[in-house]
């Protein structure tokens, strides 16, 4: 990487916490385009940025550390909440942990010193340090409790905490070693990138067994909601039997995801054993031909069952099971966003997964790890990063319209999905949308595949890569260090 300006940082910390320290500046450097030179002692001269104990050296930038942070790390205990310090920047009340109250700068002519400590604020949040301490309470597999989460009960879920200690150190970085400043540009020109990607959960959720059990259902419930009743009635009756073709309408998404110039990755299921038959989809020779046509030049990834990101055996089946059909699946996302941090992605990396993008929450629309940006996941037993890269997932189709989330109508999550696209031009970040493709279904989903488009042509407007999670994947990679 070295086409990319050197900065020289010294650290002067416990030996325990140096590759987490060094972890977490690699990723604000990543970030921000920056190769980063390690040093490590109490002075070097020339150094341009400094994180340690306390010192009286002048170097251009300096990040304050708290003694006893590093022991922190070294137990499993959660980080008080009332000791979580807000503070307002660029219009938005930022949390800092590990850090006094107070402004974030103190500045003079030559130097900068911070007063939050952005390296162990996000190695907090890089790492899930919060969820991972709360697994030792919980259930050894599932889906993680959003609830219980420190951006639920501050209320900063929505807020990319990481990219914006990023945009601070950026900030330092463009007053006071204005040398190493460089544009932060996605694929040559693009301000911010978009990936997209969708989840098969289904090929044909509406076959005739659904589609008679639905009529019944709709039949019955007529008396207490005749409106919506009638409307499924008339629309299943009409449309399900003379319109609807799974085929037809995976053909329309690909033909007008290319018309607007964008890819998109596609989650394809190969469990055998699954809960509802219908998402055994390559037991049926008419779909497996099906798939096989319209995704075999597209980029697969496997839909994982829940249990493949808990069992190493599951895991190689079903990616065995997709590469028997002539797929190659680079990337990974389980069903349900069934995921326990430290013991999936060293399955997913003992597999030789290269990306990951099942990192968000069901219940919510944001960031789970805090940062919207791809990132090289912790492994906390081996101290060191993990080699899958995970790509967050920030927006899904179904969190936003589920009355068991966020339960918003298609005006509300219009404005959302606007928003965190003006936030990610703001940063010169990432969104991704996961779109099912059963949400372009204009019956039971109207308005969900319009908004899909609305949010690709407006981040294209705002000169966005709108793109596949592979190629995110290659463009990152190809700055790693």
């Amino acid at each position: 990487m070295e086409r990319y300006p050197n900065i020289i940082i010294l650290l002067n910390l416990p030996q325990a916490y140096i590759p987490k320290a060094e972890y977490v500046l690699r990723t604000y450097c990543h970030i921000l385009r920056l190769n980063p030179k390690f040093m490590y002692g109490s002075r070097f001269e020339g150094a341009h940025l400094y994180y340690g104990h306390s010192t009286d050296e002048e170097y251009p930038i300096q990040i304050r550390y708290q003694e006893g942070t590093a022991d922190f790390f070294e137990q499993r205990e959660l980080y008080p909440l009332d000791k979580v310090d807000f503070f307002r920047y660029k219009h938005e009340n930022i949390p800092f942990l590990f850090s006094r109250g107070g402004e974030i700068f103190s500045l003079d002519t030559l130097r900068c010193v911070i007063h939050k400590d952005l390296v162990a604020s996000g190695f907090y949040f890089l790492t899930c340090w919060h969820e991972y301490i709360l697994g030792f309470h919980g259930t050894a597999s599932g889906r993680v409790d959003y609830h219980q989460s420190l951006q639920y009960r501050w209320d900063f879920t929505e807020t990319p905490v990481v990219d914006v200690y990023s945009q601070i150190l950026l900030w330092a970085v463009g007053k006071y070693i204005p040398e190493v400043e460089r544009d932060i540009f996605w694929n040559k020109d693009r301000l911010f990138s978009v990936s997209l990607s969708h989840d098969i959960d289904y090929w044909d959720y509406w076959d005739a067994r659904q589609r008679r059990q639905t009529f019944v259902y709709n039949l019955k419930t007529l008396p207490k909601r005749p409106l919506r009743a009638l409307w499924k009635i008339a629309g299943h009756g009409v449309y399900k039997t003379l319109f609807h073709n799974p085929w037809r309408q995976i053909k329309k998404l690909i033909d007008t995801e290319n018309k607007l110039g964008v890819k998109s990755t596609w989650f394809l299921m190969s469990a055998q054993d699954t809960e509802d038959e219908r998402q055994d989809y390559f037991a049926n020779p008419q779909y497996k031909e099906e798939i096989l046509y319209l995704l075999g030049q597209q980029e697969v990834g496997l839909h994982g069952s829940p249990r493949s990101a808990f069992s190493s055996e599951i895991l190689e089946a079903e990616l065995n099971r997709l590469r028997s059909l002539g797929f190659d699946p680079k990337g990974f996302r389980t069903h349900y966003l069934h995921f326990d941090y430290q013991k999936s992605f060293t399955i997913l990396e003992n597999a030789g997964i290269q990306y990951d993008s099942t990192l968000g929450y069901w219940e919510n629309i944001g960031f789970r790890a805090g940062i919207s940006f791809p990132f090289f996941p912790f492994n906390l037993a081996e101290n060191r990063p993990f080699h899958v890269l995970e790509i967050p997932l920030i927006v899904m189709d179904t969190t936003l319209h589920s009355p068991k989330a966020m339960n918003m109508g298609l005006a509300q999550s219009r404005r959302s999905l606007d928003r965190l696209t003006d936030l990610a031009a703001k940063y010169q970040s990432h969104l991704s949308l996961l779109w099912h493709n059963t949400s372009f279904d204009p019956i039971d989903n109207p308005g969900l595949g319009k908004l899909y488009w609305h949010t690709i042509e407006r981040a294209q407007r705002h000169k966005a890569w709108v793109t596949s999670l592979g190629d995110i994947y290659d463009e990152w990679v190809t700055m790693s260090y």
